[in-house]
C-alpha cells in the first residue's frame, strides 16, 4: 500500500496527525493570537449589541438563539470559503494543519494536569491549588492534596470530550469548517451559557447546542476509555459498570459519560460537596470508591487520555482509507 505525496496531502489524517501531535508536544504557539479569543470578542460584542436589561425573558431567549445561529452558521461559512480560496495544496495543507493545532487542546490540558500533579508532589499545595483554579470555575482554595487530584482527574475527564475527542470528531466529519463551527458554539456556552440572572434565557440556546454538539462525542470518549482502559491493564467490568450506573447523574447529558467511565478506571469517584462562588453545592456521586486519589493516579488518568487520542486517530485513518477505497 504505497502513498504519493499528493494522496497523503488529500487525506485529512495527515493534517490532522501532524496538527494533533505538535500540539501534544509544543501546544500552540502563545506569540501568537489564539482564534479562540477573537472568537471570544466576537461573541462579547454580540453580547453587547443585543443584551439589555430591560428585555424581558422571551426576548433575550429570542435574542440569544439570533445571536448562536449567527455566530455558529457565520463560523462554518467563513472557513468553508476561505478554505475554498486556497488553491495550493501545500498552502492548504499548512492552513488546515495549523487551524487543528488551535482546535485541538489535548497538549495544552494533559500538560496542565502533570503540572498540577508535579506541583503537589513538590508539597507545593498553594501553587497547584492555584494552577487547577485556572481549569476549573469552582473553590479550590481549602483543597487537600487528594482533593486536587480528584478534581484534577474530573476535569480531564470532562474536558477530554469537550477539548479533545469532540474536535476530532468534527475535523474528520466536516474539516476544519465544521471543527471551527463547533470551537464557537462551546465558546459561547462557556461565556454565556451559565443558569445565573443574567444569562439563563439569553444562553439558554448557546446551552443546548453545545450540548447537541457535544452529544455523540461523549459517548465515543467513554468507549475509548474503555479500550484504553483495557490497553493499560485498567479496570474495564468497572469502568463499564459505573458507566452504565451513573452517566445520567450529572446535569449535563454528556459529562457524566467520559466522567463515570474515567472514575471507574480508576476506582475512585467524584462528587460531593463543591463550593461555585461562595455557595456550596452538593453534586452527585460519580464512580466508586475503592482508592484516595493520588498523584500516581493524576499521571494514569492522563497517560489514559494520550490512549484515547491515539486510538481516536487510528480508528479515524482507518474509516477514511476504507471510504476512499470503496468509494
Amino acid at each position: 500500500m504505497a502513498f504519493t505525496i499528493e494522496e497523503i496531502l488529500n487525506y485529512k489524517i495527515s493534517f490532522i496527525f501532524v496538527g494533533v501531535f505538535y500540539e501534544l508536544f509544543f501546544q500552540y504557539p502563545s506569540f501568537l493570537p489564539h482564534p479562540i479569543r477573537v472568537m471570544g470578542k466576537i461573541i462579547e460584542g454580540g453580547e453587547a449589541l443585543l443584551l439589555k436589561d430591560s428585555d424581558s425573558n422571551n426576548i433575550k431567549l429570542l435574542k440569544g438563539i439570533l445571536l448562536g445561529l449567527i455566530c455558529v452558521f457565520s463560523t462554518f461559512v467563513f472557513f468553508y470559503y476561505l478554505e475554498k480560496l486556497i488553491t495550493n495544496k501545500y498552502l492548504l495543507f499548512f492552513y488546515r494543519t495549523f487551524f487543528t493545532i488551535a482546535i485541538f487542546a489535548g497538549g495544552s490540558l494533559f500538560f496542565e494536569c502533570l503540572k498540577i500533579s508535579k506541583l503537589i508532589e513538590l508539597k507545593m499545595i498553594n501553587p497547584a491549588r492555584k494552577a487547577l483554579s485556572m481549569l476549573v470555575t469552582r473553590d479550590t482554595s481549602d483543597m487537600d492534596d487528594s482533593k486536587i487530584c480528584e478534581t484534577t482527574i474530573e476535569t480531564l475527564s470532562e474536558n477530554l470530550c469537550d477539548g479533545v475527542i469532540a474536535p476530532l470528531f468534527y475535523l474528520f466529519l466536516g474539516g476544519i469548517p465544521l471543527a471551527m463551527a463547533y470551537k464557537m458554539a462551546s465558546t459561547l456556552d462557556s461565556m454565556v451559557g451559565y443558569k445565573n440572572e443574567k444569562y439563563l434565557f439569553f444562553g439558554k440556546f448557546s446551552a443546548r447546542l453545545d450540548d447537541l454538539f457535544n452529544f455523540i462525542p461523549a459517548r465515543i470518549t467513554a468507549f475509548l476509555i474503555f479500550i484504553s482502559s483495557f490497553i493499560m491493564g485498567l479496570n474495564v467490568s468497572e469502568s463499564f459498570k459505573a458507566w452504565l450506573r451513573d452517566r445520567n447523574k450529572t446535569d449535563s447529558p454528556n459529562s457524566g459519560h467520559p466522567e463515570s467511565a474515567m472514575a471507574g478506571a480508576l476506582g475512585i469517584s467524584f462528587g460531593g460537596k463543591v463550593s461555585y462562588f461562595g455557595k456550596v453545592y452538593d453534586k452527585p456521586m460519580i464512580g466508586l470508591k475503592r482508592q484516595k486519589p493520588s498523584v500516581d493516579l493524576v499521571k494514569k488518568a492522563v497517560k489514559l487520555s494520550y490512549f484515547t487520542v491515539l486510538i481516536f486517530l487510528a480508528i479515524g485513518f482507518l474509516g477514511e482509507y476504507l471510504i476512499r477505497r470503496w468509494l
